[in-house]
């Protein structure tokens, strides 16, 4: 542990107390932060914690260049947006990577022609449930990591189980149920089609 001055400590403690958010208010901050920039809870975690850190080495390395103002929540708040928006940047809309999936677009190609076997179907079904997966489940997975959400998003693991109701949960992440509604209807789709004979 480093000597501090009685200054240093103070201003610690003032940086520590203004970042307190009582009843898991650090908790729900990170959730907001993952649905307002689309991005995994893991990384908005570590950027809370990164920004968090730095100000604490300015505290400990820097002193002299430290305001007030840096010791505030709300300066917390804007350096951590600022580090979010640029990581951000790179999003694309579910939507737009879902119609780029090679296994959607294998599956697209396939639905236009007649079904003639359910090994055929199963195929299908199969690309359209490795595309759900990869630009709907497991994104939206990450960004609820430890919440309530995520156990109930575990019991739709799979695509047919995506349902209506079950996207009705999700309603807050309005871009991933609705990719996951257009490949619910797809599935279904699929599933109904009779065989060519």
């Amino acid at each position: 542990m480093r000597d501090l001055t009685p200054q240093q400590e103070a201003a610690l403690a003032i940086f520590k107390t203004n970042l307190h958010l009582p009843h898991g208010g650090f908790h729900s901050l990170i959730i907001e932060l993952c649905k307002e920039y689309q991005l995994p809870f893991q990384t908005v975690r570590s950027v809370l914690m990164k920004v968090q850190r730095a100000t604490e080495r300015r505290i400990y390395d820097e002193f002299d260049t430290v305001a007030e103002d840096d010791l505030s929540q709300e300066n917390w708040r804007e350096a951590i947006k600022i580090e979010l928006i640029e990581l951000a940047q790179d999003n694309q809309p579910v939507m737009n990577n879902l119609l780029g999936n090679e296994h959607y677009l294998k599956a697209k190609a396939a639905i236009e022609l007649p079904i003639s076997s359910e090994d055929e179907r199963d195929i299908i079904l199969e690309d359209l449930m490795l595309a759900y997966e990869k630009e709907v489940f497991k994104p939206l997975l990450a960004m609820l990591h430890t919440t309530s959400l995520y156990w109930e998003l575990m019991l739709a693991e799979e695509l047919h189980m995506m349902t209506e109701a079950c996207r009705q949960k999700f309603i807050e992440y309005p871009q991933h149920v609705e990719a996951a509604k257009f490949l619910f209807d797809l599935d279904s789709k699929v599933r109904s089609q009779t065989l060519r004979a």
